[in-house]
């Protein structure tokens, strides 16, 4: 497939999962509860930290079936995908292992009012149950991803999404608890990889995974591979997990929901400018590879300006509309939530334009530096939550994110970036931020002139002023676009005879 339509599948399987989610979330909070479904929360939250151990070979399945598919060495590629598998298999144990244990240890935790223990226990070993098998089995979306079908990835995607949609809606309607929960995402994962396992040996006829195609050199070569993607896959997961964990321990299954929610808003507009990113990756590799550092500089630069156009607006959008979409999406008031929410969405006008950056970084080859700069973010966000949250509750959570997201990446990664990607500090300012000026100004004349006479609540009033907002902004932006073009066509009169 081309790299467009890699994006627009990409675009069209996180829009679906988005308003999914945006519908389920109110729907299975005001179902079960702020306390179970805080502490379903929690316990994904926790879950997710197993993903730090696929240790990078996601990425290693999708790099060498690639590379082997096209030089049609089928032998290899299967023992190099028996051969993750396998350590896989180790890897599940490691899970159920500690699924074991933080189900023993579960019902120790403090301020928990509101759960019952045994009911959480089973959660969790069902959820952990459902990620040892769910790790085992992704070594075929990995095979479907490296074969360049993501269109098959994304449907299976939007599909496992709807149904656990339905199976939500229909089976808490008549039972909830965190048990139905953890067997909806028990029965969806299953449906999901069993797909994949079908597709997997549809785009790669000679696909064979069993044990006996493992290989030591093979396993030795992965691991040489996924080293620093394993590095940076940790601190990802640090960052993004590690603020649900620390709220659930010391304050409790409540407190998660409202950042919860808050943290799920700034997520949102993630997915589109990763898909971007993904886009530029091996673009960039192919300019590094022509030494064509004036189109790379050039490429990322309009990649940035992009992200930070759409990062801005949100933030601006969040800080007049935020507590209109709580409100209608939520359909309760919750503390925190929307001073969290705006912190997050500034740390992301930050973040996304660095993105971009990473992702032109991984195309060049550049992955060891990137890598501990990420990790030692994470380890900075982790610290000053655990601080925070003793001086200003979960409030004092979004400012741990927000303080290392800012600093690192623009006092460490931009500058460390500059060299390699041709970007310059006045080129910048001059590409990325001051285009977008006009029209992210637009948008607050927007907000400022219309939010005092928008309904405080409402589905039309939000979508209104959503759908209204998007045009000011996208509006100007183009007019800008164009004045500058025009602009530059002109002679210069100096010039003249």
């Amino acid at each position: 497939m081309s790299v467009r339509r890699n994006v627009i599948a990409g675009w069209t399987g996180h829009l679906v999962t988005v308003l999914i989610g945006f519908f389920l979330m109110p729907y299975i909070l005001g179902t079960v509860g702020e306390a179970q479904y805080g502490a379903w929360l929690f316990i994904n939250a926790v879950a997710a930290y197993s993903g730090m151990i696929y240790a990078g070979f996601g990425a290693t399945i999708c790099r060498y079936v690639a590379d082997l598919a096209t030089r049609r060495d089928w032998n290899k590629l299967n023992a190099v995908v028996s051969s993750i598998q396998l350590i896989y298999f180790g890897t599940a144990s490691l899970v159920l292992l500690f699924a074991a244990g933080f189900a023993w240890f579960a019902p120790s935790l403090k301020q928990w009012e509101g759960v019952n223990p045994s009911e959480m226990q089973i959660a969790i070993l069902i959820v952990g149950s459902t990620i040892a098998l769910g790790m085992v089995a992704s070594v075929y979306g990995g095979v479907l991803v490296g074969m360049q079908r993501f269109d098959i990835t994304r449907s299976i995607e939007i599909g496992t999404s709807i149904l656990r949609l339905v199976l939500t809606v229909v089976c808490l309607s008549h039972q909830f608890s965190l048990i139905t929960l953890s067997l909806i995402f028990f029965a969806s994962t299953v449906i999901e990889h069993s797909c994949s396992w079908f597709f997997a040996h549809r785009a790669v006829r000679t696909l064979s995974v069993a044990p006996w195609h493992a290989r030591r050199v093979v396993m030795k070569e992965c691991f040489s591979y996924s080293a620093f993607n394993a590095v940076a896959l940790v601190a990802e997961y640090l960052i993004y997990f590690s603020d649900t964990v620390v709220i659930g321990i010391m304050l409790g299954p409540r407190f998660v929901v409202p950042y919860q929610i808050a943290l799920r808003v700034s997520q949102m507009i993630q997915m589109p400018i990763v898909q971007i990113g993904e886009a530029i990756l091996p673009k960039a590799g192919e300019l590094a590879a022509q030494k064509n550092t004036t189109a790379l500089s050039r490429l990322v630069s309009q990649g940035m300006g992009a992200a930070f156009l759409l990062a801005g607006g949100f933030f601006i959008g969040a800080s007049y509309y935020g507590d209109l979409l709580i409100k209608t999406w939520i359909r309760q008031e919750l503390d925190a939530t929307l001073p969290i929410m705006v912190i997050l969405l500034a740390a992301q006008t930050v973040n996304l334009p660095m993105t971009i950056i990473r992702k032109a970084l991984l195309g060049i080859g550049q992955v060891r530096m990137q890598a501990f700069i990420d990790l030692s973010e994470a380890v900075v966000n982790l610290v000053l939550s655990v601080l925070f949250i003793h001086l200003w509750g979960i409030v004092g959570v979004a400012w741990g994110t927000f303080i290392p997201l800012t600093v690192i990446e623009l006092c460490v990664l931009l500058p460390y970036a500059s060299r390699p990607l041709g970007l310059e500090a006045r080129s910048l300012w001059r590409t990325v931020v001051m285009p977008q000026v006009p029209a992210l100004l637009a948008l607050v004349l927007f907000c400022e002139a219309t939010w005092r006479s928008v309904p405080a609540q409402g589905w039309i009033p939000l979508l209104g002023v959503t759908a209204s907002g998007g045009v000011v902004l996208l509006g100007t932006w183009w007019m800008t676009q164009r004045l500058t073009s025009i602009s530059l066509l002109k002679p210069d009169p100096s010039l003249a005879g």
